[in-house]
């Protein structure tokens, strides 16, 4: 065997494999930091502290972010069941995955404007 020779080639079923792993990961994480964040409703300086730090403009970027995680993870796991239940859907397995992905971008810029929008307005 060569040492140049993979199991990955790079094609877009592995990296549509990997993001979904990342975005997984990342998404689980929020939840177990939301966990944390409301177990301080019953101290409310310090529930009052943490989402005044949630509002500026950096965790709200992060905001963002989630939200492609979350679209993305949610529409590459449809993405799956099509290809299981639907085999054949496996000859157009990359335009499927660049429709998976535009449809997560596009989701996510209309959410990030919105998400966003206190600080285009100035009214934050």
């Amino acid at each position: 065997m060569s040492t140049r020779s993979t199991v990955y080639k790079g094609k877009t079923g592995q990296w549509a494999f990997v993001l979904h792993r990342i975005s997984g990961f990342l998404i689980l994480m929020f939840i177990l930091l939301h966990i944390i964040d409301i177990s301080t409703i019953n101290f409310p300086n310090v529930y009052a502290s943490i989402h005044r730090l949630y509002g500026n403009v950096f965790m709200r970027t992060f905001e963002v972010g989630l939200l492609f995680g979350l679209t993305y993870h949610a529409l590459n796991g449809l993405r799956v069941i099509m290809i299981d239940f639907f085999p054949g859907v496996i000859k157009n397995e990359k335009r499927l995955f660049v429709a998976m992905f535009s449809l997560s971008l596009l989701l996510t810029v209309v959410g990030g404007v919105i998400i966003l929008k206190p600080f285009f307005t100035g009214r934050v």
